[in-house]
């Protein structure tokens, strides 16, 4: 799974598992900014690793 944002893997920053949706609602929110994604591994709001853009639901500037 690559981050919307920057276009390299998308791991959990708090982490380090490899951001994996569990389902189709989760998949397709990854694409959506105002919804938040939170990771199955830890249930921290994703945040890139390399980029540092969290997928938090909140306006990016």
């Amino acid at each position: 799974m690559l981050c919307v944002y920057c276009d390299q893997p998308l791991e959990c920053d708090a982490c380090g598992d490899p951001y994996n949706p569990p389902g189709l609602a989760e998949y397709e929110a990854l694409s959506r900014p105002e919804v938040p994604v939170v990771c199955p591994g830890c249930g921290a709001v994703v945040v890139c690793h390399w980029c540092k853009t969290p997928y938090d639901g909140e306006e990016q500037d």
